[in-house]
């Protein structure tokens, strides 16, 4: 069972991942921030279960809609500052969201090749395993990326070598403008691990509880070289991207999704079931809102990367010279 203070850690992440996804939707209709923004509102327990989930020699690899992972990983004025293309960012500003990695943290970078962190997740497991170290590493990606042949093979070599890592397929159920029941033909991905001879899950992304719980099983067995497949159903709120008409989907399943919002129902786990009261919730969301917009107030001030750090082979490179180490 989940504690209190477990909960309301994951309450305090949750609810700072809505509010700057909800900050950077506002920054791109004032014309602040340009490119494609992917926002996993609606999706913040998913991201919240594996911050309450890892431990300091876990790995994680990334993928989109994970920004309430992001902001509550990382520092939130650094992040910020990659974020909208700034020099005091952790990759100079170079690496936007799609690209952004911090070693230290033990974060891989997101790749916006789909499926392709299965092979990278696969391979640091393998290094953790040669290495006689006792972590894991959580591996992320959509449904629709787990169509792509590389995550099969990663799925493979996990199970026939036992390696330490999770695939978690965050399924929303749409693959840009394709419905997963378009692009499967089994309702559930996490079926697939059997013919992997892995155990595969299914949870309800909008039960924060039920995730943690989930994450916390799953990572536990991955670390005992037992690779396993989770996966959290929940509903896209939002476009592809900001900005997407979404002429192709009945967006009326957007707001009976908002019904069973995921902060709205651990709000109410609780107060009803924990004893918090109203006014402990409200601290909790002025302290994230007074974050967010500080940290977006910090990013404006910052400098632009100058002509010599945007074309420094040792940023402009994925491997820098000498390479890196986990």
């Amino acid at each position: 069972m989940i504690s209190k203070q477990e909960l309301l850690k994951m309450y305090a992440q949750m609810v700072l991942g809505r509010l700057y996804m909800e900050k950077i939707v506002a920054f791109v209709k004032m014309g602040k921030l340009v490119g494609f923004f992917h926002l996993g509102l609606g999706q913040e327990a998913i991201s919240a279960g594996i911050l309450n989930a890892i431990g300091p020699d876990d790995y994680i690899v990334p993928t989109h809609r994970q920004q309430t992972l992001l902001v509550n990983l990382l520092d939130t004025d650094k992040f910020t500052c990659e974020l909208i293309g700034r020099a005091n960012g952790y990759c100079k500003g170079l690496g936007f969201e799609f690209h952004i990695s911090n070693p230290e943290k033990h974060l891989f970078p997101i790749s916006a090749v789909l499926g392709s962190s299965a092979p990278m997740g696969v391979g640091a497991a393998m290094a953790l395993k040669l290495d006689g170290r006792h972590g894991a590493v959580i591996c992320c990606f959509g449904e629709g990326a787990s169509n792509e042949g590389n995550v099969h093979e990663a799925m493979n070599i996990a199970s026939t070598y036992k390696l330490p890592v999770v695939f978690m397929i965050e399924n929303n159920g749409w693959a840009i403008s394709q419905p997963a029941e378009r692009g499967s033909a089994v309702a559930d991905i996490a079926s697939r691990a059997a013919g992997y001879n892995m155990p595969g899950v299914v949870v309800d992304g909008t039960d924060a509880c039920a995730v943690a719980e989930a994450l916390q099983k799953a990572v536990a067995a991955a670390r005992d070289c037992q690779p396993n497949v989770i996966e959290m159903k929940v509903v896209r709120w939002r476009g592809h991207f900001e900005g997407d008409p979404q002429v192709y989907r009945d967006l009326s399943e957007v707001d009976v999704a908002r019904q069973n919002d995921c902060i709205l129902k651990l709000d109410a786990v609780l107060v009803e079931s924990y004893g918090v009261t109203r006014e402990e919730l409200d601290d909790v969301r002025t302290q994230a809102a007074g974050k967010v917009d500080a940290a977006f107030a910090y990013a404006e001030s910052s400098p632009v990367p100058t002509a010599e750090e945007i074309l420094n082979p040792e940023f402009v490179y994925a491997t820098p010279s000498g390479g890196l180490a986990l």
